[in-house]
This record gives C-alpha cells, sequence and structure tokens, in this order.
C-alpha cells in the first residue's frame, strides 16, 4: 500500500468546503492472474482451458470514507465446445466489477456503487453486486439491509469456517449487464434486511428477501423469510464446535410456470476444528410443494463444489426441488497448503477434493498452484458443465 496526500481543492470537491485540510489517502491494489484447466472424465466430456484476470485499487482516506475502482475479464483460450465464438465457460469477457464509495467505522458501514457486500454477513448474497448496503453495530446487535439492482458472478462463494472455494473465482463470469440487459440472475430489483443478534456464544439472524421480478417466463415476486441461529464454543483439548441451524420460507414462481410456488429449507451442520484441521457433517432439506422451481439464492455458504466448478450461475444445483442431502466434510489449512474435501449423498451427491499450495510470496505477491476432482450430481437437475469434473489451476495475486 502507498500513501499521499490528497490537496484541498480536491478534498473540497469531494467532501464540502468544511474540510479545508488536505486528506492523507492510502492506495491498496489488488488482483490477479489467473488460469483454469478443466478436464470432464465422463462420455463427450467438456475440455476447457480459461484465463482470468482483475485489478483495481481501493482509495483509504483518513475520514473513514473510501473509493475504489476496478476491473475483471476473462477468456476461455481453448474449448472443445466447436461453436463459432463460444466462450465457454464463461458468459462475458469482462466488466468493470468495482465502483464505488464506502464509509467504514465500527459502529456504522455503508457502501453504494458496484461492490463487495460480504461485510453486510448476509448467508445469502455475497461478493460484488450493484446498489447499496448499509451494516449498523449496537452492542450486541447488529442491522443491516441491502439493496441489490445486479451482480457479478464469478464464482465466489464463501463457506464461513473453510473460507472461499478454492479456485472457483476462475471458473465463471456473468457481468452486471448480460448483453445489454441487466444480468439474467437478478431478474429485478432485491431488498434484503435483517438482524443479527449475539448472546455470549449464542447467534441468531432472522432476514427478508424480496425480488420484484424473477427472472422467468412468468416474471413473478420471489419472497424468502429465514432465520440461522448459531452456537460457538470450546469443547476441550483444543477442539472448537460451531453448530448451526438454518430456516427458510420461500414463496415465489422459480420454475417458470403458471402458478406462485411455496417452498422451504431445513439445514444442520455440525463443524468441529481441531488446530490446523477442520471437519463435520450435516443434513438439508429443500421441500417443494409440487416438485417444481428450486430455492433461488445468488450465493450460499455450503462447503460444496459442485455448483463452481460442474455448474456455475443461480440457482445452485444442489438446492433444486424436494432435495434430501447429507453430507460429511474434512480439510487442513496451513502456512502454505489448504485441502478440502467432501462427500454428499442423497438427492444430490458430491465427492470432492482439492487443494491448494503457496508455491510462492514476497510481501504482497503470492503464486499459488493446485489440483482437484469434482463429481457432482442432481437427481432433479442437469449440470451446465458435466458431471465429472479434473481441474487444475495456477493463479498470481496481489
Amino acid at each position: 500500500m502507498k500513501k499521499f496526500i490528497l490537496g484541498s481543492v480536491l478534498s473540497c470537491a469531494f467532501f464540502g468546503a468544511s474540510q479545508l485540510n488536505a486528506l492523507e489517502v492510502t492506495v491498496d491494489p489488488y488482483g490477479y492472474l489467473g488460469a483454469l484447466y478443466n478436464q470432464g472424465i465422463e462420455s463427450s466430456p467438456s475440455s476447457y482451458i480459461g484465463l482470468s484476470a482483475r485489478a483495481g485499487a481501493n482509495f483509504l482516506l483518513d475520514n473513514n470514507w473510501s473509493l475504489g475502482l476496478g476491473a475483471i475479464g476473462a477468456w476461455s483460450v481453448f474449448n472443445n465446445d466447436l461453436t463459432p465464438g463460444s466462450n465457454k465457460p464463461y458468459v462475458n469477457t469482462g466488466d468493470i466489477s468495482d465502483a464505488f464509495i464506502k464509509y467504514n467505522t465500527d459502529k456504522l458501514k455503508f457502501a453504494l456503487g458496484r461492490y463487495n457486500t460480504d461485510f453486510a454477513e448476509f448467508d445469502w448474497i455475497a461478493g460484488n453486486i450493484q446498489g447499496a448496503s448499509i451494516k449498523i453495530h449496537d452492542k450486541g446487535m447488529n442491522y443491516w439491509g441491502i439493496f441489490m439492482d445486479s451482480m457479478l458472478y464469478n464464482g465466489y462463494q464463501y463457506s464461513g469456517q473453510q473460507g472461499a472455494r478454492i479456485a472457483t473465482e476462475l471458473n465463471s463470469l456473468a457481468a452486471y449487464n448480460t448483453g445489454g440487459k441487466k444480468n439474467s440472475y437478478v431478474g429485478g430489483e432485491v431488498i434484503a434486511a435483517g438482524v443479527d443478534y449475539t448472546y455470549k456464544a449464542f447467534r441468531i439472524s432472522p432476514f427478508v428477501l424480496i425480488d420484484t421480478q424473477l427472472p422467468t417466463k412468468t416474471k413473478g415476486v420471489l419472497v424468502q423469510v429465514g432465520a440461522k441461529a448459531g452456537y460457538a464454543t470450546s469443547i476441550g483439548s483444543g477442539f472448537y464446535s460451531t453448530t448451526l441451524l438454518r430456516g427458510m420460507f420461500q414463496y415465489g414462481d422459480t420454475d417458470g410456470l403458471a402458478g406462485d410456488d411455496a417452498s422451504g429449507l431445513i439445514w444442520i451442520d455440525e463443524a468441529l476444528k481441531y488446530k490446523m484441521f477442520n471437519f463435520g457433517a450435516g443434513f438439508y432439506a429443500v421441500i417443494g410443494a409440487d416438485k417444481k422451481g428450486s430455492l433461488y439464492t445468488f450465493s450460499d455458504r455450503t462447503r460444496f463444489y459442485g455448483r463452481g466448478i460442474n455448474s456455475p450461475g443461480v440457482p445452485a444445483n444442489y438446492f433444486a426441488y424436494n432435495t434430501l442431502t447429507g453430507y460429511i466434510f474434512g480439510g487442513l489449512e496451513v502456512n502454505r497448503v489448504r485441502l478440502d474435501a467432501m462427500v454428499a449423498f442423497g438427492n444430490y451427491q458430491e465427492y470432492s477434493l482439492v487443494a491448494d499450495y503457496k508455491v510462492w510470496q514476497h510481501k504482497n505477491m503470492k503464486f499459488n498452484a493446485g489440483a482437484g476432482y469434482v463429481y457432482a450430481y442432481s437427481s432433479k437437475v442437469a449440470n451446465t458443465i458435466g458431471n465429472s469434473s479434473l481441474i487444475f489451476f495456477g493463479k498470481f495475486s496481489y
């Protein structure tokens, strides 16, 4: 990061004539250049090499305000799709990923423009969106709200205890505006709001989400009401336990057929951590009244790789109607190595093993490389890329 002084003239232009003193600005550049090779292992397999790049900078002012600007791109260097001009698996080749103004203190966080909304800590919307977000902290309470006009879908998926899914950001890109129109995953305008209440080791987080127009043929309204309850504690001998229970009621015509559909989600997850190891198990059920449609989620905090590698997009392949699935997972993370493993069984099945190794690092620059295998299959919906993928990747970032 670099610092310089912003003169009083520019200071006045941005923040009013009352701020006559010069501002100190910290410039925080970021970016990456990565490549991913996906080789399908099945009959008529998909095979491609994708190149992804991102670059930008955050301008951090000393009065808690910041500005940001960045761009993202993705290109298919090789694929076995013989369609002329195919950029598979990427929907778009690039976009302005970040263009925002943000205010950040311990008690109040606010962002407007194109920005990363993770600070709101909402399970079902994450990564970069176009809109506005706010979070207010007061003692043991967090109050938050999100307005989303569009989103940047680039495979980013944050799972909580295990962190972001490895390499999925190299496997997809759908811009805020696709073909001159709003991102087809969003549809209308999305408004979400909720509360996080923390008391000792307990946390409960109710929310409501409304999408004014689903991107389906019938273009109905989507309404979701739900909550997450969690308990995190040390259970002795270096073990830490996190128990999460999620529930959601959804009303919306996600199948694109006449008539609104009601559905719901029940999901329990138990995660244990011991030193560098993490492991656990869970079960979830997506209950659909008429065996159609799906739970419509823009993002989620599952540990699955089936969405990011085998079927990028919205909704997720593992949240289709009437899906009952159990899973066990494990992983480790040390200074240079991270490993994620998953076995899921039921209507959604997944066998995944993905590893990441930090090959080189100098200050804030680093190069990571890795490989993995992901098998994902849903008895309800087909994957957009394939069921079985062997991946190899490398990523330089700063």
